[in-house]
């Protein structure tokens, strides 16, 4: 894992602007031509030589959510036995309970994986794995708009 890139808040508003610019949940950036151009606009209007696991980092730490809603995830392309597989392989390889993509621990849990399982995923794909495994994400429940009682006016008292 490579250390964390500090940003001062001009970086933070483009860095936030390519994200708002890509149109593409943020789960669903990584080993696309999408992230692939935001790393390279990062690189190219805030000077900084960052990689792009650091870029990734940034987005988590400094991004705010936007309107790029996640889409649904085409189908799985392991099986029920490979998912097992890559959920033992995954708490190996994990730091604070998350594998980050383009991190060190990303690529040798998915050479692990093609191991265990003989089967060759893409490094996009692989991620796609992961985030399918996570599950769907939890949407927060329906509030009931609750009608405010009536304020009683106090009565006077002493006439």
């Amino acid at each position: 894992m490579k250390a964390p890139m500090k940003l001062n808040a001009i970086d933070q508003e483009h860095l936030q602007e390519l994200y708002n610019a890509a149109g593409i949940a943020r789960d669903e950036l990584p080993y696309t031509p999408a992230f692939d151009a935001m790393v390279e606009g990062f690189q190219n209007r805030t000077f900084k030589n960052a990689d792009k696991e650091q870029v990734f980092s940034a987005i988590i730490k400094y991004v705010r959510s936007s309107s790029n809603a996640s889409t649904q995830l085409p189908p799985g392309l392991i099986s029920d036995e490979q998912i097992k597989q890559l959920k033992v392989v995954l708490s190996r390889h994990s730091v604070g309970g998350k594998v980050l993509p383009y991190s060190d621990e990303y690529n040798a849990a998915r050479a692990e994986f093609t191991k265990l399982s003989g089967k060759e995923l893409t490094e996009h794909e692989f991620w796609q794995a992961i985030i399918r495994l996570q599950g769907a994400k939890r949407r927060p429940p329906a509030r009931k708009k609750v009608v405010a009682a009536a304020e009683e006016e106090p009565e006077e008292e002493g006439e």
